[in-house]
């Protein structure tokens, strides 16, 4: 669980505003739970409220203490191992007196190392349950019984007394313990620890994925962790039902719910504890929705072969018909041709016509890697809606200067149709090639582009300088653009997908792919970041010896000072991988998780793949990352925009109002 915990503090329940991490603000009601602390050498039996974050796609917790009448426990010399009930077999337990229980009433007792068990005396029978209500952790010997149903205080969240079965959705069923009375005294069975509620925490996860409930959500993925449930286990429901939204509630724009869920996933990796749950829990949260029951797609009835499919799905693609292309994409995964698909996917999403698209080939990427993680029997749905979606999606008329890009593109196809992997021993102008491509020209970017093709210039090396001349503009980019970050994200992420475009499409497709990246650079020509080479050795003031000054500047929104650190740090020999994972932690903390958690995925894999390199650029992919998360949460309100609104009124250009 992840938790601010402040000690010796009471709150009434009124609703209020209460400082919580890294200066976010929270406005809730209080939620209460009973847990355990301890206090000089003893178990204390607590309430907790849980203060709920304001924000769309993460939660924090406050705690605050309220003490209960129960006696305090010496804390027992065996080692703690997880568990309530750790590693013993099912035992009766003296829990309590008969005579502290009057009829009509209840008491919550101790049991096991972290479990409060509430006794009820309801019609001269005592029964026993889990004092915690499985919904939101409210102490249910504050609920009232009637007709043998007890009803929780709270939300009326209603339980079977005897076998615990809950009558509302989105709640656990409430665990129940036998009970015997044996003379004066009360005796529980408390049963092993094993964990055995794995089908129905899933199910918990399915309900709240349904129903939009990041409560549900977060708290099902916390109980399914702690149960040791494998990650891919819970992820692979949250990849089916993802499937089926997308199919049934969204269009092409439900590629970016994938690039946030295999985000997530692939960032969770990367942590443990709470910092992995709040990865998933983010992940989850983009897949949430509806997902509603929709005709079968079926095959197309035979004969059917993979030369009419290719040729169907081109001709669909460029006509916008995204449900034809679904049937089209159906039948060959059902056909045995699913090794083909993916490739065509790709093919399709860099022809000429798609230029301006650049988020349909990042969404293909991601897409392509789903289905790599789970298989077509898990995905296949989603890549054959969702695929059918973004290459048969309608482009409207093109704008003049895109026209002309893909009159230029056209021309360009028989180089890009013969485009081979390339030497990497070939000589290389790479700066002569980033300065074209930032020219805001679009006859010398595609004329410089054309030219390395034609040389024989390694597609993996002009991968390489699009992805570095893109994190070189995010190192530099004017602060205060609030604009401006998703262009540069958008140029960043494109140029690391073309190494799936390469994987899968072949070199002809990437090429076609590094087109759709020199558009890109171009249609973001208003950013006006001045081009700088990429072989220059890069020099700061600055020092930085540890991650935590670096985190420190991100949480302290110092914009100016955090890129020079990170290039301080960098350039002092310390390895990346600490500090990426100390400034992912620090994001996936904020409330803008959701909007830097890709690009964090894509800075994990490509630092991996630069870390042994000496290119002079490398370093601006932590740089960029770092003023990227710093400078987000500086546009959260109005603030940046009266400033820049100011400069401009009194007569400075659109460079100098963001110099600053």
């Amino acid at each position: 669980m992840f938790v601010v915990i402040r000690q010796d503090v009471h709150s009434s329940r009124s609703r209020r505003h209460i400082p919580i991490k890294s200066g976010i603000f929270a406005v809730s009601r209080p939620e209460w739970a009973n847990r355990r602390c301890l206090s000089n050498g003893y178990i204390q039996t607590v309430f907790f409220a849980f203060y709920f974050l304001t924000t769309k796609h993460l939660f924090s917790i406050i705690l605050f203490s309220e003490r209960t009448e129960l006696k305090q426990t010496p804390i027992p010399n065996q080692p703690y191992t997880g568990d309530a009930m750790s590693a013993q077999k099912a035992q009766w337990v003296n829990a309590a007196p008969l005579e502290s229980v009057p009829p009509g009433q209840a008491r919550a007792v101790r049991l096991g190392r972290e479990r409060s068990i509430a006794l009820f005396n309801e019609g001269d029978k005592i029964y026993a349950t889990d004092n915690q209500c499985p919904h939101m952790g409210y102490p249910l010997i504050r609920g009232v019984v009637r007709h043998g149903v007890l009803t929780c205080d709270w939300h009326g969240r209603s339980f079977d007394l005897q076998g615990g079965g809950c009558f509302n959705r989105e709640c656990d069923d409430l665990q129940t313990f036998a009970v015997e009375v044996r003379g004066p005294d009360i005796w529980v069975e408390v049963p092993e620890p094993s964990y055995r509620r794995r089908e129905e925490h899933l199910n918990l996860l399915w309900e709240g994925l349904l129903s939009c409930d990041r409560w549900t959500q977060s708290k099902a993925i916390a109980l399914l962790l702690r149960g040791d449930v494998p990650q891919d286990d819970i992820v692979e429901l949250v990849v089916r039902h993802l499937g089926r939204h997308i199919a049934s509630s969204h269009g092409a724009e439900g590629g970016q719910d994938v690039v946030l869920l295999l985000s997530g996933l692939q960032v969770a990796r990367r942590y443990e504890g709470e910092d992995r749950l709040i990865a998933l829990t983010t992940a989850a949260g983009a897949a949430a929705g509806d997902a509603a029951e929709r005709l079968d797609v079926v095959p197309l009835p035979d004969p059917v072969d993979w030369a009419s499919i290719d040729r169907w799905v081109r001709a669909f693609s460029r006509d916008g018909q995204a449900g034809r292309i679904e049937r089209c994409l159906f039948t060959a995964g059902h056909a045995s041709y699913q090794e083909n698909i993916l490739p065509l996917l790709f093919d399709c999403a860099t022809t000429p016509h798609f230029l301006g698209f650049a988020d349909h080939i990042i969404w293909l990427d991601h897409l392509a890697r789903v289905q790599e993680e789970f298989g077509w029997d898990r995905a296949g749905e989603l890549v054959f809606n969702l695929g059918a979606k973004l290459v048969g999606r309608g482009r409207g008329e093109p704008e003049r200067f895109r026209r002309d890009a893909i009159a230029f593109m056209g021309d360009m196809e028989p180089v890009l149709a013969q485009a081979q992997v390339g030497d990497l021993g070939v000589p290389y102008d790479e700066d002569g090639l980033a300065k074209a491509l930032v020219s805001a020209d679009l006859e010398t970017a595609f004329g410089a582009l054309t030219q390395q093709l034609e040389a024989g210039v390694s597609i993996d090396r002009l991968i390489d300088t699009c992805l570095l001349l893109a994190a070189d503009r995010m190192a530099r980019v004017p602060v205060n653009v609030e604009a401006g970050w998703p262009c540069l994200t958008r140029e960043f992420n494109l140029a690391a997908a073309l190494r799936t475009v390469r994987h899968y499409g072949g070199p002809a497709a990437a090429a076609r792919g590094l087109v759709h990246a020199a558009w890109q650079f171009f249609d973001d020509r208003w950013l006006n970041i001045p081009y700088r080479p990429l072989s220059e050795p890069l020099a700061t003031s600055a020092t930085a010896e540890d991650p935590a000054s670096i985190v420190e500047a991100i949480q302290t929104l110092n914009v100016q000072e955090v890129g020079p650190r990170v290039l301080a740090y960098g350039l002092a020999g310390h390895p990346g991988e600490p500090l990426i994972e100390a400034m992912g932690r620090a994001i996936l903390w904020d409330d803008t998780a959701h909007q830097l958690l890709p690009t964090l995925g894509t800075v994990f894999a490509e630092w991996e793949r630069f870390a042994t390199s000496d290119h002079p650029a490398r370093l601006q992919i932590l740089v960029g990352l770092a003023r990227f998360a710093t400078d987000v949460r500086t546009n959260k309100d109005s603030g940046s925009a009266a400033r820049a609104a100011l400069r401009f009124a009194q007569g400075h250009t659109a460079v100098d109002i963001f110099e600053d």
